[in-house]
């Protein structure tokens, strides 16, 4: 009897090899051909404010998403998506729109999905703080979908994870600015899921960064404000003293310098 080598088909004639059905390889072409848009929305949108409104208009926003959810464990579709994502909401009311359109879409739950899948990634991570920072600028709606989403606690994790990375500490230190904004809720939220040592520690870590120490200064400066518990916190933490050392450490940068005054204020 003729006898059938692995990579042939039972019946004689030339099959699939092992693992690589047609199934798979569909799933490959379209994970390629997600990432591969996604990458392309992020180029042609990272400088140009008119390219934001033009690709929003046409559902970019929204095949972000879909791209984001149908992709959810390629973490290298989950970074490029959340890079695209920052790019076409970043921006002053020009980006309002896109901001709505993605807020409306789910692209909040599916940022958050995407930090909790892939904690480890550190581009991700960064990225996926700056759309969470761009989609609660001056909006409640959003600041709510996030706060329900458990926003706050995925910064918090990836300020942990990536504590020695400096500009995933500066972006997320904004994130949680914009994610409290003032609430008395989230503030206190943020206070229980450890935003203020979070915070403290990026200080510490990256005195030389004019951009954590500034960033820190602000997240910190709201989270105590209106709230005794998140006070003591930063007090235990360090956080006095750490604002006079970014005092000293940066005298000449007017805005570390407003905000670490602000902060030495705030905390008494």
């Amino acid at each position: 009897a003729r006898q059938t080598r692995p990579d042939q088909d039972p019946g004689g004639g030339r099959g699939r090899r092992r693992g690589c059905g047609s199934g798979d390889a569909r799933a490959r072409r379209e994970r390629r051909r997600a990432g591969g848009g996604v990458y392309a929305l992020r180029n042609i949108t990272i400088n140009y404010a008119e390219n934001r409104t033009r690709t929003g208009a046409a559902g970019a926003v929204e095949a972000v998403v879909v791209a984001m959810c149908a992709h959810a464990s390629d973490a290298s579709v989950q970074a490029r998506a959340c890079g695209a994502l920052r790019n076409l909401t970043k921006g002053g009311a020009e980006a309002e729109e896109n901001r709505t359109r993605a807020g409306d879409a789910g692209a909040i739950e599916a940022t958050v999905a995407a930090m909790l899948a892939h904690a480890a990634d550190k581009g991700l991570q960064e990225r996926a703080c700056g759309v969470l920072r761009n989609l609660t600028t001056s909006s409640v709606q959003n600041e709510s979908r996030a706060f329900k989403a458990g926003a706050i606690e995925a910064v918090v994790a990836a300020m942990s994870v990536h504590a020695d990375c400096a500009l995933v500490q500066e972006t997320a230190s904004v994130a949680i600015r914009n994610l409290t904004g003032g609430n008395v809720k989230y503030t206190a939220r943020a206070g229980i899921s450890g935003a203020v040592e979070a915070l403290v520690e990026a200080m510490r870590r990256h005195t030389e960064s004019p951009g954590v120490q500034s960033s820190a200064c602000v997240a910190l400066y709201f989270l105590i404000e209106d709230n005794a518990e998140n006070k003591t916190r930063a007090l235990h933490a360090g956080a006095k003293r750490l604002a006079k050392a970014a005092l000293k450490a940066h005298p000449g940068n007017k805005r570390v310098v407003h905000e670490a005054r602000d902060l030495l204020t705030q905390i008494g």
